[in-house]
């Protein structure tokens, strides 16, 4: 596996985070990030690439009423 331990820890506090449906700037807030652009390229986007975090709109990326959902159980 690549990727920091600091990365790491990022990514599993934002799986712990998102056991229930959180929006981006919701997500971005709790764990103080000011530039969700940059947020979202470094952590989000892999982590869906991973399956184990979803968009709860899937078909649409883009979407104010986006949220974001950890996968229970994401394949190893």
């Amino acid at each position: 596996r690549h990727g920091t331990g600091i990365e790491q820890d990022v990514s599993q506090q934002i799986l712990n985070f998102c056991q229930a449906e959180r929006s981006k700037k919701e997500i971005c807030e709790y764990m103080g990030y000011r530039n969700r652009t940059f947020f979202t390229r470094k952590y989000l986007f892999p982590l869906i690439r991973e399956g184990k975090l979803q968009m709860t709109q899937p078909d649409k990326p883009n979407s104010r009423n986006q949220k974001y959902i950890a996968v229970k159980y994401p394949k190893e």
